[in-house]
């Protein structure tokens, strides 16, 4: 990365932590902190876990089935296993997506040698339900474009996830049927899962042999989630989070 360009990383990496610290959303994103390529904004993802690290898992997803694949390290200290869960502080939007979570048993670090889909299962010892709390460091995250978004860690707020999760002996555990989400006293959301990426195989590959080399790679403990099984939901402060997946599993904890 040439010296310009890292400058420009540092820049955008130091307002979006600023937000962070101060808890008060960016009104203002001028063109000059807006990443212009996707090396800027992975960049600037790099450059803030310096500060948030160390990386306790990892979020990967696409916009649809033919899409580049597109991913964020996830902060440790924003990963929670039920019933802990996180404090308030922080939280204003609290959207809620139920995703099917991955914990890793060994590492799968960057190699000069692709990693077929057979090793990265083996890898990934327990699959379990998860829930990402989505937040922003935009006032309107809809409007300052998908490599600022991404940079901001893909809008990551924290993740949710039960202590035990079930054996990964199967990867017919990608393909869940149904899953379901009430939030607080809003109506139950269930239906076929609908991740926008299609098959969650080639978000796997990509990640393990591209997308996570500027986080160091994955390393056992982490845990991978994998996008949306349902449209996001809101929730309020107390309200409780009930999700479940078939085949996989149930979590429940209180939104702080």
């Amino acid at each position: 990365m040439n010296a310009l360009l890292q400058a420009s990383c540092l820049a955008t990496a130091q307002r979006l932590l600023q937000a962070r610290q101060e808890n008060r959303p960016i009104e203002d994103w001028p063109e000059a902190l807006r990443p212009t390529s996707f090396e800027q904004a992975y960049g600037a993802q790099t450059l803030q876990m310096q500060a948030l690290g160390p990386i306790g898992g990892w979020k990967v997803g696409a916009a649809n089935t033919v899409a580049s694949p597109t991913c964020a390290p996830l902060p440790q200290r924003f990963r929670y296993a039920s019933p802990k869960t996180p404090a308030g502080e922080g939280l204003s939007l609290r959207g809620i997506e139920v995703e099917i979570g991955l914990i890793l048993g060994q590492d799968l670090l960057p190699s000069q040698t692709p990693y077929s889909l057979e090793h990265i299962w083996g890898a990934i010892s327990q699959v379990c339900v998860a829930v990402e709390i989505v937040e922003s460091r935009f006032a309107r995250r809809d409007t300052v474009g998908r490599l600022s978004t991404l940079a901001d860690l893909a809008s990551h707020g924290a993740l949710i996830h039960p202590a035990q999760g079930t054996a990964a002996q199967d990867m017919r555990l990608l393909e869940p049927e149904w899953a379901r989400v009430q939030v607080g006293q809003q109506a139950l959301l269930q239906g076929p899962t609908q991740n926008p990426a299609g098959e969650l195989t080639r978000l796997l590959l990509w990640l393990a042999n591209q997308g996570s080399h500027h986080g160091g790679g994955l390393q056992q403990g982490q845990v991978i989630i994998t996008g949306m099984c349902l449209p996001m939901l809101y929730a309020a402060p107390g309200d409780r989070i009930q999700a479940a997946i078939q085949g996989i599993g149930e979590l429940d904890f209180i939104c702080a």
